[in-house]
């Protein structure tokens, strides 16, 4: 039954311009009427409160939209089964490269793109093992992956990162990357320091000459770290000697805290600093940090105490680094600590890569005597009508050019034997799709040029020892410079290593040198089956075994193959 609804104008009062009707004392026969009533009332006042309804419904729609969003199943790319907390820190061994190309292999392959995907601790990692997913990363997301991790070791060993190696992306690693760039490794000072490596190369043969004469056998690691050490800390700092030896055990302390994980890398930031205080790291990196930075305030010191009296054509860095501050660099602070961070970079990168891929070059060519015999051949016919250096034992560096298979040996070298496997990481700062997997922001980058150099997609027979790989044919333009993601034993895109023009006259006269002079064999009773090629853990990998060969002078007897007497 239908009860009509009696508005008593008397007893009404406006809200939100409509009148509302007041309730009625009711008798006891008028019960239906006033449940009526109330029912209308409650219909007005839903229909008065739709708007805030509509609202707060609509924000819980987009709420459970993003959600939904979150939830969905992203497409990653393929990961391994992880345990708690650790994620997938159980495994990797002692030597990443290795481990993560395997983890590759295993579930990386196919149509996965070259990607894979692990949580390390806390960090997300994304690993890049093939020539096509380096191509598609470098070509189309270089600036999303340019920054890097952050690492309280490289910050405080690095005066807070302002170096350009470890500092993050943005002005003022661009702007310090362009002063290293432009007035420390070009062309123009990196020809100013031809006469240092030509002294250094010279000393170098003298150190191998004395050995063959006494019939010793040598570590080439000892030798070959010698030469490379005085040839960068002349061009950094001016000095050798004392200045070279110095460094020589810094970085050997340094080595050690700068690889591997770190506990930040697992841990919460609270217990990391427990851990890093309870084993001693913080201390051990504080010392190794004070030691670093009063070596170099003393070379920068010295270096003011000059008062900028070097010609600009015989500046070390330092020289270079305190002009500029006098002459002001746009956007560019350069700080005792900065000019500090940079030479010590310098320093620490020349050094390891140089001596290192000399090491791996020796250790190759011993254990494939027809690449070496045929290299020496090169070396003698360049020799026999080189122009004169000033040093007599060494080829004139423009001689170097006309080397093609020199320069196709050290391509093999750097294809299996980056000097730095897993490169520098590198972290995303903004979402990308790769290879058609989304990657998040935030995601820490690791390029696994030994395991490029290896990709069957990309070489031919990947494991073999092969220079003609690079003489003739498609594979004589291929290079090590970035632009060619099958080798990128140096990296790509903007954080390419900035020394490739310094380094390579640095190895490319020593090797010539030593192969010019004399014939390298293995100790008596070894073969070149049993020589061990393994790497050595670390950031940068030199032979688990230091390479230990004998020299022998060059006779009379061969100067018609080689043209050159050892005397």
């Amino acid at each position: 039954m239908m009860i009509g609804h009696i508005t008593d104008k008397k007893h009404t009062k406006p809200r939100n311009n409509r009148e509302v009707p007041l309730l009625k004392k009711t008798s006891k026969n008028c019960r239906g009427c006033s449940a009526a009533k109330f029912a209308k009332i409650a219909e007005q006042e839903q229909e008065e409160m739709s708007p805030y309804v509509l609202t707060a419904a609509g924000v819980l729609i987009a709420f459970l939209c993003v959600v939904m969003k979150t939830r969905r199943r992203r497409n990653l790319p393929p990961s391994p089964p992880s345990m708690p907390l650790i994620g997938h820190l159980h495994l990797i061994g002692r030597l990443a490269h290795r481990s993560l190309h395997e983890l590759h292999l295993r579930y990386g392959g196919g149509s996965c793109g070259g990607l894979l995907l692990l949580q390390l601790g806390r960090r997300r990692t994304l690993v890049v093992s093939t020539a096509a997913a380096a191509a598609d990363l470098f070509r189309n997301h270089d600036l999303s992956f340019a920054s890097r991790p952050r690492s309280i070791a490289a910050d405080r060993m690095m005066y807070g990162c302002s170096n350009v190696s470890f500092a993050p992306y943005g002005e003022a690693w661009r702007r310090g990357k362009k002063v290293a760039v432009v007035h420390l490794l070009s062309p123009r000072r990196v020809s100013s320091f031809a006469a240092v490596r030509a002294a250094e190369a010279a000393a170098l043969v003298a150190r191998a000459r004395a050995a063959a004469d006494a019939g010793e056998a040598v570590e080439l690691r000892d030798l070959l770290y010698g030469y490379a050490n005085a040839v960068v800390t002349r061009a950094a700092a001016g000095a050798a000697g004392a200045t070279a030896e110095k460094v020589r055990q810094l970085m050997a302390h340094s080595a050690a805290l700068m690889a591997g994980f770190q506990p930040e890398d697992v841990l919460p930031d609270a217990p990391a600093r427990l851990v890093r205080w309870a084993t001693g790291l913080d201390r051990k990196i504080d010392d190794t940090t004070a030691a670093w930075d009063e070596f170099l305030s003393e070379i920068v010191a010295a270096h003011e105490e000059k008062d900028g009296g070097a010609v600009e054509e015989n500046e070390d860095f330092v020289d270079v680094l305190l002009r500029l501050r006098r002459e002001g660099v746009d956007g560019l602070e350069l700080t005792d600590d900065r000019i500090k961070a940079i030479v010590k970079d310098v320093i620490a990168a020349a050094t390891d890569t140089s001596s290192g891929t000399l090491e791996w070059v020796m250790a190759e060519l011993v254990a494939n005597p027809r690449v070496m015999a045929k290299l020496q051949d090169e070396i003698a016919r360049v020799a026999a009508t080189a122009t004169a250096a000033d040093q007599p034992d060494i080829i004139a560096e423009p001689e170097l050019n006309k080397m093609g298979y020199l320069k196709a040996v050290f391509k093999e070298v750097l294809r299996l034997h980056p000097p730095a496997p897993l490169l520098l990481p590198h972290e995303s700062t903004a979402p990308a799709v790769v290879q058609g997997f989304e990657i998040p922001a935030g995601t820490v980058l690791f390029v696994n040029a030994w395991a490029i150099g290896r990709d069957p997609a990309a070489w031919d027979a990947p494991e073999e020892f092969r220079p003609e790989r690079f003489v003739g044919g498609s594979g004589a333009p291929v290079d090590f410079r970035g632009a060619d993601y099958q080798l990128l034993p140096f990296g790509a895109g903007r954080r390419i290593c900035p020394g490739i023009s310094f380094s390579l006259p640095v190895v490319e006269l020593a090797l010539v040198g030593l192969l010019r002079h004399f014939d390298w064999e293995l100790p008596a009773g070894m073969s070149p089956a049993e020589l061990d090629l393994g790497e050595a853990p670390g950031l940068t990998t030199p032979p688990r075994v230091p390479l230990v060969l004998v020299p022998k002078c060059k006779t009379r007897a061969q100067a018609a193959r080689v043209e050159h007497v050892c005397v």
